[in-house]
């Protein structure tokens, strides 16, 4: 299973910091790029935000247990 050093360093780097919602700029960009028709680097920045957020909620609900208590 997961070692516990490593389930701390996610908890506290990865799901205990603010960047997550600094990562809410790239679907933002990706729509106002799809605004002004330049729809391929729209989707682009839209799709690598699903990526990401999808991976780091994965992570966080069946990988890792993190009490954020």
């Amino acid at each position: 299973m997961i070692s516990e050093k490593l389930n701390l360093w996610f908890c506290d780097n990865v799901v205990g910091q603010p960047w997550q919602f600094f990562l809410l700029i790239l679907p933002l960009v990706g729509a106002f790029l799809y605004g002004r028709e330049r729809k391929k680097a729209g989707w682009i920045l839209i799709g690598v935000w699903l990526v990401i957020q999808v991976s780091i909620s994965f992570l966080t609900n069946f990988v890792f247990s993190c009490n954020m208590e």
